[in-house]
């Protein structure tokens, strides 16, 4: 582990469970993954009985909370999935105020909360050392299904990170930022989905930012229905993180017959019927590598059946339908109880759902603002017959 990691320490993780509870907690979680975890083709019993028991050593050498949840995070990254997850409300969730992103091969600002780091910079060190060495050390400890998106949510994971972070620039410019400083701009989230007309009456645009509330599928469907007449509709899911399985906007925009997945304890994918008032114009689906879970139940029949194109990135790759249990101390666990492959057969975890159109991103983007895979979903419906 990095130096300056073992050095933090969090004002709000005074509160120590003390040894025998932490065995106990560990001791819990290992029941819980014997008992629910389904993702044993993707860790196999033997790494993770390693790696469990190099969890239990390092507890005789945890002194505090914060150890202790380092500890925990680094066993639960070593099941490589994504929806087997360990949480403690008493650590330090104060937010970093930006984020990067691997673009064009170097480290770029691709969200902030500051205007010192605007999106476009492009970042060379944390705290002196290379961004790629402080990636590839913090992602250990980040639940995922593959190298890539644990190094995609390094930045998620705020407990890594000291109160204060240098951040080196290219330029030479050094950028210090202090969690406990207020952001200059708020974390602002989507409280419904959204629709509009991009070019009236001939494409129009609904926005879906979640699956974790009925709500924004609700309004989805009635957004469907709204731009029925539409000869192109663009469903944007990006930067969905999923929730429930969509089934009602899925059966709103697919017009054929379609396929479940192959689940874990069915392994026959099963024929879905079309709903009669299904929408039958051209769809275009906008993806990216935040679209996860069940915002991935909503990408995977258009790619299956060709309904609509895909376009963006390759999705998460992470299937769960997580078992929850409450640890006390605030301290809870999710373990992956099921574990999909795609209709046909073929792997999803880890891997995920490829675009039809990729549009990879680009510095210049980030800096202009410009969307590209919107504006390459605006080419593509311009260019069908109507």
């Amino acid at each position: 582990m990095a130096r300056w990691l073992l050095a933090v320490l969090f004002v709000l993780q005074i509160d120590d469970p003390g040894v025998a509870r932490r065995v106990a907690v560990a001791g819990r979680i290992h029941e819980l993954i014997q008992q629910y975890f389904a993702h044993w083709e993707g860790a196999p019993r033997e790494d993770v009985e390693r790696a469990y028991q190099d969890y239990v050593a390092r507890l005789a050498h945890t002194s505090d909370r914060h150890t202790f949840d380092l500890a925990t995070l680094r066993f639960i990254a070593a099941l490589h999935n994504g929806h087997t997850q360990f949480f403690d409300d008493r650590a330090d969730d104060r937010p970093l105020k930006f984020r990067l992103l691997e673009v064009e091969n170097q480290w770029v600002v691709v969200g902030s909360q500051t205007s010192s780091l605007p999106r476009g910079t492009i970042v060379r060190t944390i705290d002196g050392r290379p961004v790629a060495d402080v990636v590839r050390d913090s992602s250990q400890y980040v639940a995922a299904s593959n190298d890539r998106l644990a190094q995609t949510l390094v930045f998620d994971y705020p407990l890594l990170f000291p109160e204060r972070i240098s951040v080196g620039l290219t330029n030479g410019g050094v950028v210090v930022i202090d969690k406990s400083v207020k952001p200059d701009a708020p974390i602002s989230f989507p409280s419904a989905s959204e629709g509009k007309w991009l070019e009236e009456p001939g494409i129009a645009y609904i926005r879906v930012p979640s699956f974790g509330s009925p709500a924004y599928e609700q309004t989805a469907v009635e957004l469907v229905r709204r731009f029925s007449s539409s000869p192109n509709l663009i469903v944007d899911v990006r930067f969905n993180g999923g929730g429930t399985t969509p089934l009602q906007l899925i059966a709103a925009l697919v017009n054929k017959p379609w396929r479940t997945w192959q689940g874990w304890a069915n392994r026959e994918s099963r024929e879905q019927s079309p709903a009669a008032n299904a929408y039958s114009g051209h769809l275009f689906i906008l993806a990216d590598r935040f679209c996860q879970s069940a915002c991935e139940d909503f990408v995977m029949p258009f790619k299956d059946t060709r309904r609509g194109v895909v376009i963006g990135e390759t999705t998460t790759g992470s299937s769960g339908n997580p078992y929850r249990e409450e640890l006390g101390d605030g301290m809870r666990v999710r373990i992956g109880a099921m574990r999909y492959r795609f209709p046909d057969g073929r792997p999803f975890e880890g891997i995920g759902i490829e675009p039809d159109v990729e549009v990879p991103r680009t510095v210049a983007d980030l800096r202009s603002g410009r969307d590209a895979i919107l504006e390459r979903a605006l080419t593509l419906a311009r260019a069908t017959p109507q």
